[in-house]
């Protein structure tokens, strides 16, 4: 399996848990937005954090 993929899944289902949470406690304007910038920054940091990683490693 990829590191990929598996953050993917990771991502959605936080998403998917704080999803219904904030719905029913913020506006359904507000929950989209918040999603998308959840899943975008919770998913660019893991690449670019495993990007580094492996020429160190296969540098060493």
């Amino acid at each position: 399996f990829t590191g990929k993929p598996v953050d993917g899944y990771l991502a959605n289902r936080v998403v998917g848990h704080q999803g219904p949470l904030r719905g029913s406690r913020a506006r359904a304007g507000t929950c989209p937005v918040a999603r998308v910038r959840a899943a975008d920054l919770g998913r660019v940091p893991a690449a670019a954090r495993r990007r580094p990683l492996s020429p160190v490693v296969t540098a060493a």
